[in-house]
């Protein structure tokens, strides 16, 4: 008798996506708040409307599972993937993510690296690191206060003037101080509006915010 197929986790633009935790892994093994309302969030009519067919170049930093790298191939065109993570472990997984999902990344140029918020002394003869990423994502990546200064010093190295940063935050974990920083960053932000996620994501704690540098702060 031949296996049921798995059921995909969720479809975005008709692509079905698969995924499974594994919190053996660790704490990036599984699907946190604010990861489950981007990836919802992008199988919202705002976001569909907001697809882009441009052959995107993308970046997730801290991505722990590969989820939402899935789902953003699925969102728009993206010909580079860059997904990172500090951990070996984790990196294991979102290349599990990645293989499970192939249907979607098929016409895709996919890199998995190990990258350390803030360090990027081993980075200057990696071809990845010298791409102008269109947009960047994170999910829960700046839950405790020591990682505020690598994170946003990752951002900056990363981030060109046309480079939209979609982070998602949980308001218990983010403090003030970690928007304070990004200001003095150099970069702007704002909370993505509660009418345009999902309404099960509406009202909580967590929120998706839309950054960018600041006019005059990138050369």
């Amino acid at each position: 008798m031949e296996s049921e197929l798995p059921s995909p986790f969720l479809t975005i633009r008709g692509q079905p996506i698969f995924f499974q935790e594994d919190w053996s892994t660790g704490i990036g093994g599984g699907l946190w708040s604010t990861g489950l309302a981007l990836a919802h969030y992008l199988k919202t009519e705002h976001a569909e409307k907001q697809a882009r067919l441009d052959h995107l170049k993308v970046l997730e930093l801290g991505s722990g599972n590969g989820l939402l790298s899935v789902c953003l191939a699925a969102w728009g065109s993206v010909q580079s993937l860059v997904v990172t993570d500090l951990d070996d472990q984790h990196l294991q997984l979102i290349r599990k993510t990645l293989q499970a999902n192939h249907h979607i990344l098929q016409k895709t140029d996919v890199h998995v690296v190990k990258h350390k918020w803030g360090a990027f002394e081993k980075l200057e003869n990696k071809a990845w690191a010298k791409i102008d990423f269109d947009l960047i994502i994170g999910s829960d990546v700046a839950y405790r206060e020591e990682l505020y200064d690598p994170l946003i010093a990752s951002l900056q190295y990363f981030a060109k003037t046309k480079t939209i940063v979609l982070l998602g935050v949980t308001m218990a974990d983010t403090k003030d101080a970690f928007f304070d920083l990004l200001e003095k960053g150099g970069f702007r932000y704002e909370k993505m509006a509660d009418h345009l996620i999902p309404e099960n994501f509406r009202g909580t704690t967590f929120g998706i915010f839309v950054i960018r540098r600041k006019a005059g702060n990138y050369t």
